[in-house]
């Protein structure tokens, strides 16, 4: 561990990943179904990323957004630069990376103005004294009406994994290489200490689902990312509570969750738990009393500086302006959700119209609440509803700036360029920006293949795609959306016929929409 990065793991690279949580119609839809008005920006607004890593998510809101000006940061120069580096390719001009840590963001006075703030696997990662800077930089950076969304692993909801994080900690230092690889060690010894019968690990259902998800091997992307998770030195989960108190001192207070089911108690709580809650004053304590009562292990708090309350009629006009897009095929829709109060059966005699509706295209959240076959059912879903519920489930994506999208030469070039490493086989997945919604689309192999070939000029048929793809045959396999190599030129020609035909028939038109392509 070198001394700069102060316990942070740095010999490898964070995980490159876009989070649609932290985009900009996630955010504004997260204060407008909790009442909040949202800042008062348009889309020409200016966006901070604390801690971008490799910098995915800041480069794919750049280039969806052209009139807004994103400025992202990182400790670690490897990410920097490579993150300089995809944005020169691509050409982005309105977007800057910048090597700062947060100690350093009090030395940079011209960082401020800000619509918008967003810390993604930070907060709970680094010490108190970094919390206290970046507390302080929003204070100043965050314009009033401004947001700030910060995510964090929060208690009391990881209780049962603190003593197994602390061992696995301190067997990995003694351990030696990288840290993916020092993780897979600490594993391999954690899982002899559950054997032989370590009372604090329990019965191993905790260990075995942490192996569940880990690499098999040093490089793979789930040993990064199990080194990212549990051996920072200054690991710590944290209470709501404390979150919100720190962030007082910035004139920020708590607006709601990014993650959007999280705002609907029915989803979130029983009628036991509600009317228990409701004995709690509001503010941060009854906040933190959700997380007690629900076990929530992960938060994505939005800060408001200066918050103010909305009328119901003036939140619904910010709202009836905002579209939808559904992002998964009309026959994969779920209306029965898995959610921390148990299972949530979406009304299908409320929800056929509105899916049969955004199947054939976008819509706004106006006309959808006010199709014809909802207006005289008793108890149809409101807009706050539709759209919490509909993007919250990832089952559709919010067109934050309205249905009118102009073509974005920039975030064309941007994605030509970020399917290059799925083309060149350097990587398994790609995120493309999507004008339409501000935010983007992350595309498995095949689909950033497919895509690649479109953009190149390929037809969008389906011969001339399984034409082109006949070249992949003899480089190598593929990953499957199982995580499953895909393997021998009969198993992926089936692959690529089967492929071909789903994204000419369900992405390709949401491409389109979006206008990705």
């Amino acid at each position: 561990m070198s001394l700069w990065s102060d316990g942070y793991v740095s010999d490898v690279a964070y995980l490159p990943g876009l989070y649609l949580e932290q985009t900009p119609g996630h955010l504004l839809l997260a204060c407008l179904v909790n009442g909040i008005e949202p800042p008062d920006c348009g889309d020409n607004f200016r966006y901070c990323e604390l801690g971008c890593g490799q910098g995915v998510t800041a480069a794919v809101i750049a280039a969806a957004n052209p009139r807004a000006r994103v400025v992202a940061m990182d400790f670690n120069p490897a990410h920097v630069a490579r993150a300089r580096r995809v944005a020169t390719e691509a050409g982005l001009t309105n977007v800057e990376f910048l090597e700062l840590s947060f100690a350093d963001l009090a030395g940079e006075p011209a960082l401020r103005d800000f619509d918008m703030v967003s810390a993604h696997g930070v907060w709970s990662w680094i010490a108190h004294r970094d919390r206290l800077d970046i507390a302080k930089f929003l204070g100043r950076a965050v314009k009033p009406g401004g947001l700030a969304a910060i995510s964090y692993n929060a208690m009391p909801g990881w209780t049962a994994m603190i003593p197994l994080q602390r061992l696995l900690l301190e067997q990995a230092r003694l351990g030696h290489g990288r840290s993916d690889q020092r993780v897979l060690q600490g594993l391999t010894f954690v899982r002899r200490m559950q054997e032989a019968g370590s009372g604090v690990l329990g019965d191993g259902a905790l260990l075995d689902k942490l192996l569940a998800k880990g690499g098999k091997a040093a490089g793979d992307d789930r040993a990064v990312y199990l080194a990212h998770e549990y051996l920072n030195e200054n690991w710590q989960p944290l209470y709501h509570a404390d979150t919100a108190r720190l962030l007082a001192n910035a004139k920020l207070t708590y607006a709601g969750s990014s993650t959007l089911t999280d705002n609907f108690p029915d989803l979130q709580l029983k009628p036991a738990q509600r009317a228990l809650l409701a004995e709690v004053p509001a503010g941060p304590q009854r906040e933190t009393m959700k997380d007690f009562l629900s076990s929530r292990p992960f938060r994505r708090d939005v800060f408001v500086r200066g918050a103010r309350t909305m009328p119901d009629s003036e939140r619904d006009g910010h709202l009836a302006r905002i579209g939808l897009a559904l992002s998964v095929p009309r026959p994969e829709v779920r209306l029965e959700l898995d959610v921390p109060a148990g299972k949530a059966q979406l009304p299908d005699h409320h929800y056929r119209p509105i899916l049969d509706a955004l199947a054939e295209r976008p819509h706004t959240l106006l006309e959808l609440a006010g199709l014809p076959a909802l207006r005289d059912l008793a108890g149809a879903p409101s807009m706050v509803e539709i759209a919490g519920i509909l993007v919250g489930t990832g089952q559709a994506l919010p067109l934050p700036w309205g249905l009118d999208v102009a073509v974005a030469p920039a975030a064309r070039a941007y994605n030509r360029a970020a399917v290059e490493p799925v083309v060149d086989r350097h990587a398994a997945t790609a995120s493309l920006a999507a004008p339409g919604s501000g935010s983007g689309v992350t595309l498995t192999t095949l689909e950033a293949l497919i895509y690649a070939a479109l953009a190149d000029g390929v037809p969008a048929e389906r011969g001339a795609l399984l034409a082109h793809l006949e070249g992949s045959l003899t480089t190598g396999a593929l990953m499957g959306e199982d995580g499953r190599l895909i393997d021998g030129p009969d198993e992926l020609r089936r692959h690529f016929r089967e492929g071909v035909a789903w994204c000419l028939a369900h992405r390709l038109p949401l491409w389109r929409r979006l206008a990705i392509l």
